[in-house]
């Protein structure tokens, strides 16, 4: 599955090709999205952004689209209408007048307005995302010290995406080993 770095870095491909450009053709793969594909024709893209597993692509029409690739999602950036050769099911393209941002199997896809984003239940639920650089390690510590974080040993702590946003498994892992920490502490 991926996690935090993985959709970051998806994110840092997609915004080299999206941001500033306008959507051409915009195409959902989700039969009840299918009718706000129109909503996006000749819109910019003004920021990708990640907040722990999920990608937000914003627009200037105040809209968002949110997307979750959860267990077999995968973005592909390819040149315009060349599309891969894949068993995957299509399940959104942004085509610029140069690139296609192609997403393929992912299972959760939303379009928000800000209302929206601000309640959508997992963002609403999630904490700081580990990757923003705005993060400070005294937030972090401040979070240590919180009721609902206090008393838990710090291999259930790092997997509550909660307490901080993107952190999987196999970074869960990473962290402890690398920093010499007994997981059941």
């Amino acid at each position: 599955m991926p996690e935090g770095p993985e959709i970051r870095r998806a994110a840092d491909r997609l915004e080299k090709i999206l941001v500033d450009q306008s959507i051409i053709k915009l195409e959902f793969g989700i039969l009840a999205l299918k009718p706000r594909a129109d909503d996006f024709q000749g819109k910019k893209v003004t920021a990708v952004e990640t907040r722990g597993k999920a990608l937000l692509t914003h627009f200037d029409n105040g809209l968002t689209i949110y997307s979750n690739n959860q267990l077999y999602g995968r973005w592909y950036i390819v040149k315009r209408d060349q599309y891969p050769t894949t068993n995957r099911s299509l399940r959104l393209a942004l085509h610029t007048l140069k690139h296609s941002a192609l997403l393929y199997s992912a299972s959760e896809i939303a379009v928000l307005d800000s209302d929206q984003l601000q309640l959508h239940p997992f963002l609403a639920r999630i904490g700081p995302d580990i990757l923003d650089p705005a993060l400070h390690w005294r937030e972090v510590a401040g979070r240590l010290l919180a009721s609902q974080f206090r008393n838990r040993t710090v291999a259930s702590l790092y997997l509550d995406q909660g307490f901080l946003a993107g952190v999987g498994n196999y970074l869960r892992s990473e962290i402890l080993f690398d920093g010499g920490f007994d997981p059941y502490a």
